[in-house]
């Protein structure tokens, strides 16, 4: 099976690169999954006979690495006739990762919150702006000039969800925003008696593994699904 990959060195977190790298990659393929540093896609099935993309971010001390694979399934002919093609896209998606990273530097940040309990997770579904109400979504938002984002979690999910969330570990890579925010994710615990509360949002649900598909997420969200499967 014939491999071909580019790498470029960031300046940048190795979370921020994977999120610029998912979205390049959207733009000309199809999502298989993501995970903190590992992206996998699919290139269209012509002419690249569903060439397969595997991104992988890697802190180092000189920043971060970032690599891009492809493999694809084809005879002698076929990898003579891709192989240009093929290293072009992933070298423009390694160098355009590295550039749209480092770009983000300075970017607004909004957080969202993962709580579980009783391995199942809550979720929320939006009442407003009309173009995504009925979507879900995890807690959270914007953080405001001067806040952490440990700061916002606990502030936003209060003001949503009426309960105090200890925030934890990060949970998969960032995710660029349409807006040019970055969505990062944080592990969140709330106590054993706490009872949330919808106070901004349609309804809430806490949702098992085998439900976190039926419902219809944000497509930010929805980027980070493989990684709250893993958590449950």
């Amino acid at each position: 099976m014939p491999v071909l990959r580019a790498t470029a060195l960031a300046h940048a977190p190795a979370r921020t690169v994977t999120g610029a790298l998912i979205e390049l990659a959207a733009r000309r393929a199809h999502l298989v999954s993501v995970a903190d540093f590992t992206v996998e896609a699919l290139l269209p099935r012509e002419p690249f006979r569903a060439a397969r993309l595997t991104g992988q971010c890697a802190q180092t001390a000189a920043g971060t690495l970032v690599t891009c694979s492809f493999s694809w399934v084809g005879g002698v002919v076929d990898a003579m006739l891709t192989r240009t093609s093929v290293l072009s896209i992933a070298t423009s998606l390694a160098e355009g990762a590295k550039a749209r990273a480092e770009a983000l530097a300075d970017a607004p940040v909004v957080v969202g919150t993962v709580i579980v309990r009783d391995r199942r997770i809550l979720a929320q579904q939006r009442a407003f702006p009309d173009s995504v109400a009925g979507l879900w979504e995890l807690p959270g938002g914007r953080v405001e000039p001067g806040e952490t984002d440990a700061d916002a979690v606990h502030r936003e999910c209060d003001e949503e969800l009426g309960v105090g969330v200890q925030p934890g570990e990060r949970v998969g890579p960032d995710v660029v925003l349409p807006s040019g925010k970055l969505l990062r994710i944080y592990r969140g615990t709330i106590p054993a008696d706490a009872t949330p509360v919808a106070r901004e949002h349609k309804g809430l649900r806490w949702l098992r593994r085998d439900e976190l598909t039926d419902v219809e997420w944000l497509p930010a969200d929805r980027i980070l699904l493989d990684c709250l499967v893993d958590l449950l």
